[in-house]
């Protein structure tokens, strides 16, 4: 492992250290909500086009040509693409039985998300954080894990960001966490384009918070990026049948439900699908109690 890699985990673990031992909230680092995107370093043209021809040849249906797209994909590798990386190194963490070109290999698999690390990628330090939690090819070590993770978080991973959000809220006992460092996290997490993470960010708030319309507010913004997940949830809380999944305790709304509907049957038959006027053009409706959001009941969020 590089040293200059070793010293950045080690000064990870003596910050995460305050964290896991229950200190107090003045012993906390300085919270900082930083962007995925303001880090990844920039990506080659020509790199940009063999990784887009792979991606293309892994959507083809049936038997795919595993030999060319793990071509495409070193080619990509050769100029820095950590998209690239990040593809080829879940092929070879499950591969890919019965097809000759990508073989499971751990070994290669690490290489890839140690040279994520190496050119500062978000997600290799994410990457890092979930074998070293694992222990899949490395020694299992907690204290490694939350140092990658931290990191990861530092340099703007949403789905990092999440999971520190998760330990504040969740993960410590019960007189020790922490509902505003938590939200934090979230907020930061949410306002990123990620899908999942933007999900768990409204899973918080419906669940912690008790705040429906927030949670419906991050529901709808994971809908116009592609969740099939959000648009669940939006079609079943202005639904009319009896006894709904989770109405958020909204009333029911048939226009909304069938709109909604709709729109998930679209993307079930298209999964490139994204919709990013949705919340401009179709923004919520109050809540019948809470408003807009429970602490500002008169106040929409941003989107």
């Amino acid at each position: 492992m590089p040293k200059q890699l070793t010293k950045t985990i080690y000064f990870c673990a003596l910050i995460l250290s305050f964290l896991l031992s229950g200190a107090s909230a003045m012993a906390y680092p300085t919270f900082t909500c930083a962007y995925e995107k303001d880090h990844n370093p920039p990506l080659d043209a020509e790199a940009e086009r063999w990784f887009q021809q792979a991606r293309s040849l892994e959507k083809v249906r049936g038997v795919k040509d595993w030999i060319a797209i793990v071509d495409l994909y070193d080619k990509a590798i050769a100029k820095d693409h950590w998209k690239a990386m990040h593809n080829l190194a879940a092929l070879y963490r499950t591969g890919w039985p019965g097809q000759p070109g990508v073989e499971q290999d751990t070994g290669k698999m690490l290489e890839l998300y140690e040279r994520m690390v190496k050119l500062k990628v978000p997600l290799g330090y994410y990457n890092w954080a979930v074998v070293a939690e694992n222990g899949q090819g490395v020694l299992k070590s907690d204290r490694m894990a939350s140092s990658y993770m931290y990191q990861a978080a530092q340099l703007g991973s949403p789905m990092a960001q999440v999971r520190l959000g998760q330990y504040f809220a969740f993960g410590l006992p019960r007189d020790k966490q922490d509902d505003d460092m938590a939200e934090r996290y979230y907020r930061c997490a949410g306002a990123q384009d990620n899908p999942d993470a933007i999900e768990k960010t409204a899973s918080f708030y419906d669940t912690a918070k008790k705040n429906k319309p927030r949670a419906l507010f991050y529901y709808q913004r994971a809908a116009s990026l592609g969740s099939s997940t959000g648009l669940s949830y939006l079609t079943g809380v202005f639904s009319a049948q009896p006894e709904p999944v989770d109405n958020f305790g909204y009333q029911p709304d048939e226009k909304l439900h069938e709109f909604y509907s709709g729109l998930w049957k679209q993307l079930r038959a298209d999964r490139n699908l994204r919709f990013p006027k949705l919340m401009s053009e179709h923004p919520l409706p109050p809540h019948p109690k809470q408003g807009f959001d429970a602490e500002h009941p008169d106040r929409r969020p941003e989107i």
